[in-house]
């Protein structure tokens, strides 16, 4: 495990002096907020049974779309549940204590401690790249579903999202172009973290991979295919409930699903000013087009490149 500090890089400079952050770490590549190395040891060694099932993704890429499709099906198209409880209670966000800023840190229950109480089969969400992930995920194999999108759309959503949760303050052009460079408030850079799964995935059966585009295009064959990835059953009338209830739409407007909650003790307890934005924002494929010149362009088509040669 390589730790180096990396604080006093030139665009690692240009990212603290527009976000609520003031030090950075790279962890084999992966860059991280400074906080993040105390927990380090504790999710490397954090112990994993074969039926678990993880939900994994880089930021931005449709997890809280995954995250309630899996558990409807891990419990019985709970509906009831689905709306009373927020998801973020209903499934652990594995590494949430060790990537918020110290403020809200204070504020909020230890994530590992939460995932390891977890009643079984537990259903566990992360944004770690594989090499991250605890090492017995190898050794217990339990089912991992990971969703990817178009780095482009990612990118601009990251952007909401900093502006969102990090009170980014900076243009979309100067954040994308550090996300090229692969410097990001943490989980970066892409292309390493997505070369880090596809390397990972030793046994085909293992991970079952998903993209938001496929996702967007027939939501019901995605939900077939990770209803059979998890061995259920799923009438005609069930799945066409359950593709309603993942619509945009409902997602948008309930607030167990779209982050409202989070949001308002992220403003209450936050050093600088109020997030701007929401969490759930259009749900749409191509968004990047409105963002992007020809420059941008240029840059993430040659990062798409790389991706693809790894």
């Amino acid at each position: 495990m390589k730790i180096t500090n990396i604080t006093n890089n030139e665009n690692v400079q240009q990212l603290i002096a527009h976000c609520d952050r003031d030090s950075f770490i790279s962890v084999n590549g992966h860059i991280f907020p400074a906080a993040f190395e105390p927990y380090i040891q504790r999710i490397q060694e954090f112990e994993v049974f074969e039926d678990d099932i993880w939900v994994c993704s880089f930021l931005k890429s449709g997890t809280t779309w995954t995250q309630e499709m899996v558990w409807c099906l891990e419990n019985n198209l709970d509906y009831k549940t689905s709306r009373e409880v927020d998801l973020d209670e209903r499934m652990v966000f594995f590494e949430f204590s060790a990537v918020v800023n110290k403020n809200v840190q204070k504020q909020v229950p230890d994530s590992i401690e939460q995932a390891k109480q977890a009643k079984r089969p537990r259903i566990i969400k992360s944004h770690l790249p594989y090499d991250l992930l605890p090492k017995q995920l190898a050794e217990k194999q339990p089912r991992i579903i990971h969703i990817s999108r178009n780095i482009r759309d990612v990118c601009v959503s990251l952007f909401h999202h900093h502006r969102l949760y990090e009170k980014f303050r900076a243009s979309f052009e100067l954040m994308a172009k550090l996300f090229v460079r692969g410097v990001m408030i943490y989980y970066g850079p892409i292309d390493l973290y997505l070369e880090s799964f596809y390397k990972g995935n030793h046994d085909k059966n293992r991970i079952l991979f998903l993209t938001y585009e496929g996702m967007k295009k027939d939501q019901k064959r995605e939900i077939l295919r990770v209803n059979t990835f998890l061995g259920h059953e799923i009438s005609n009338n069930a799945l066409d409930t359950l593709s309603e209830h993942l619509s945009f739409d409902n997602f948008k407007n309930t607030p167990s699903l779209n982050k409202e909650r989070r949001i308002k003790l992220s403003d209450k307890i936050s050093t600088v000013s109020k997030g701007e934005g929401v969490f759930i924002r259009k749900g749409i494929v191509g968004d990047w087009k409105s963002y992007f010149n020809d420059e941008l362009i240029k840059e993430f088509n040659d990062l798409s490149e790389r991706i693809k040669e790894n």
